[in-house]
């Protein structure tokens, strides 16, 4: 040994080389592991089943919106048919008091068959 080292600078001449213990049934950190992978199995089931939620959600949300859209375009023609038979309601109170003559034309529009012409016998003529 040097003197100028001291006894607490000495490496340990060995580190002791043994096996863990294994975790058993009996052995407390058993029940630990075997909890968490209980969890974990639970956790997948879990995320499988958010997904189908999920899928399920999207097609109900698509069918609701379809639904919406027929909803709006009832109500709109049933608005439609309710100003067109205002409006025809209004006409035939505003033309009710009003009389409406067509007048007849007095001189005859065809013209009689006394005035047509007739084209020439013989278009050459010597």
């Amino acid at each position: 040994m040097n003197p100028n080292t001291s006894k607490d600078d000495e490496a340990p001449a060995s580190i002791p080389q043994t096996t863990p213990r294994s975790i058993g049934y009996g052995h407390p950190e058993f029940q630990f592991v075997q909890s968490i992978m209980e969890m974990q199995k639970s956790l997948g089931e879990i995320n499988s089943s958010i997904q189908s939620l999920s899928k399920t959600i999207d097609s109900t949300k698509s069918k609701v919106d379809d639904l919406v859209n027929w909803k709006n375009m009832i109500f709109g023609g049933a608005i439609t048919i309710g100003f067109l038979l205002g409006l025809a309601v209004t006409m035939v109170k505003l033309f009710e008091h009003a009389p409406v003559s067509i007048p007849y034309p007095t001189q005859n529009i065809l013209p009689s068959t006394s005035t047509l012409t007739s084209p020439p016998a013989n278009p050459k003529t010597r």
